[in-house]
């Protein structure tokens, strides 16, 4: 294999990490990156985790290191979603690379409705802590099969379901819980993907390589960053992905 595409991607993977941590949605810029150098959108897809479970452990260090892990509530909701994710995953196997593209693109408009709309700001605040706390399951239930599906972009669907349902929740813990929370279900979804053989390993490799020093950095800023800078960095994120993908 050319060593080029693999410069790349390893390149890319040290944003995309920092950008997966300090926000989400680092993986609209890698799925068509991997596309683009020949990979399946399926095997894009699995390859994909293999950089995100490693991205995310280092980010995890750091988050536990500067006391952001929220660890009660993180593994309560890891529960539910990696049972979930299971279930995403097989769906993800069998779904045809057009098919991938277009629900990727339908759910980048979603998110960029719900940053317009901001649903939170009428759900929040509005329930008890048994009811936000039900819900919470709820949501990551469908967040499990979303994750264990596409995966690109479910942060945003955590955040805006934490900000929503985790009263005045500090935003470096809103990222530690999504970063515990993936962690998690990807490190035992992912496996059904390497059980179907659609993971490309050099680009597994290399990507991973970036994307875990992408992740150890944004673990270690998003926990000193103030909070309305993390919310700024946030919009313009789904902004970003949300026109790069339609451009695409």
């Amino acid at each position: 294999m050319d060593i080029l595409p693999l410069i790349a991607v390893l390149l890319v993977g040290i944003m995309v990490g920092f950008i997966n941590i300090i926000s989400a949605g680092g993986s609209m810029l890698t799925l068509p990156l991997l596309i683009f150098f020949g990979l399946p959108s399926t095997v894009a897809n699995g390859t994909n985790r293999i950089a995100i479970m490693f991205q995310n452990i280092f980010a995890m260090y750091q988050f536990h290191k500067n006391g952001h892990l929220n660890w009660k509530l993180g593994l309560a909701l890891s529960v539910p979603t990696t049972i979930a994710s299971i279930y995403g995953a097989q769906l993800a196997v069998d779904i045809a690379d057009s098919t991938f593209d277009n629900l990727l693109a339908t759910f980048m408009i979603i998110f960029a409705v719900l940053l317009i709309i901001k649903p939170q700001r009428f759900i929040k605040g509005k329930f008890n802590i048994k009811t936000s706390l039900i819900l919470l399951f709820i949501a990551f239930i469908f967040i499990g099969i979303y994750g264990g599906a596409l995966q690109a972009g479910v942060g945003f669907f955590i955040m805006l379901t934490l900000l929503a349902l985790v009263p005045k929740i500090p935003m470096a813990e809103m990222h530690g819980l999504k970063v515990l929370v993936v962690t998690i279900y990807i490190s035992i979804s992912t496996f059904v993907f390497i059980a179907n053989d659609l993971i490309s390993w050099d680009f597994a490799i290399a990507l991973s390589i970036g994307s875990a020093t992408g992740g150890f950095l944004g673990g270690k800023y998003a926990s000193i960053m103030p909070d309305k800078l993390l919310e700024k960095l946030l919009i313009t994120a789904i902004i970003f992905f949300a026109v790069l993908l339609l451009v695409r």
